[in-house]
């Protein structure tokens, strides 16, 4: 409602809207490094509250506003939750993310060739948009998937594969990891910043060092090559054991239900502000018509 007392934008602080007057104003932001960018810092003190989805972020953002709070992001479990589906004739690992770097897919590209599995592939979804996804990652058994996908398609991609690997450097939530979760797919994801909140309902988890991050600023995670490798090679060989400890209930605890009552418990309570009346102003100024034309536009004459 245009007239309520409390709004949050969640947008990058920068994407200003106007304040109404006696308004108490959030943003629900994010970053994916350990640098807060300028143009956030210069626009934080602009809001009441800053509100992130992982507490790497509300930790960062601590550093710049006073009153930051950490409220996840939820998944649809009704929409992602288990499917029947066909068995695979060829084990299939699944990654995939806007950005190649960030998302750690050169990374997956490294252990799953290191690994030379038999009756193996690995399928990745990069976006069409994305500009450093390079070429070169196709190879033996490597799939680049660069169409644009539904929702429903994603899902059905999704829940095609036999593992699905998220080593990503940052994130501010890492919703996909998540989504195939509540598919009950196997997943590995690293301990990074957003994905550091559910590493408990994974079926792996890969530790990280830090290294530089050119394009965020600052340094992120940097998830280790031979680690990912070993978790993939077991997720490989104890197929069946594996998905039988892949418990999609688990992601009911970021369901959003449970995301919006946390949002509600760390806002004030709102009202409507009342609106201002309108001013009626009568302007007493001489008219004088220069030309008279007829116009048509659509079915109206004037």
């Amino acid at each position: 409602n245009p007239n309520a007392s409390v709004c949050v934008y969640m947008n990058p602080p920068h994407i200003n809207e106007t304040r109404k007057v006696g308004q108490y104003r959030a943003a629900f932001t994010m970053w994916e490094s350990d640098k807060v960018p300028d143009r956030f810092i210069h626009c934080f003190s602009k809001y009441d509250q800053i509100i992130a989805p992982c507490q790497h972020n509300a930790d960062l953002f601590s550093k710049h506003h006073p009153n930051v709070s950490y409220v996840p992001l939820g998944v649809d479990t009704s929409y992602w939750k288990p499917t029947k589906r066909e068995a695979n004739s060829t084990f299939r690992f699944h990654a995939g993310g806007s950005g190649w770097q960030r998302k750690g897919l050169d990374i997956v590209v490294k252990a799953f060739r290191q690994l030379k599995l038999p009756n193996a592939e690995l399928h990745i979804k990069a976006a069409r948009h994305a500009k450093d996804t390079p070429e070169e990652a196709r190879g033996e058994n490597i799939y680049l998937h660069r169409q644009w996908m539904t929702q429903d398609e994603m899902r059905t991609w999704l829940n095609q594969s036999d593992c699905f690997v998220a080593p990503s450097r940052g994130e501010g939530f890492g919703l996909i990891p998540l989504q195939t979760i509540a598919l009950g797919i196997p997943t590995i994801i690293s301990d990074t910043s957003g994905q550091a909140q559910f590493t408990h309902l994974a079926t792996g988890v890969i530790s990280s060092g830090k290294s530089v991050s050119k394009n965020f600023g600052g340094t992120w995670d940097e998830p280790k090559v031979a680690e990912l490798a070993e978790a993939m090679l077991d997720h490989y060989r104890n197929d069946q054991s594996v998905k039988a400890k892949a418990n999609a209930k688990l992601a009911t605890e970021f369901s959003w239900a449970n995301a919006t009552k946390k949002l509600l418990d760390v806002l004030p309570v709102g009202k409507l502000l009342v609106a201002p009346a309108e001013e009626k102003i009568v302007l007493s100024l001489p008219i004088r018509v220069n030309k008279t034309i007829k116009a048509d536009i659509g079915k109206e004459s004037f």
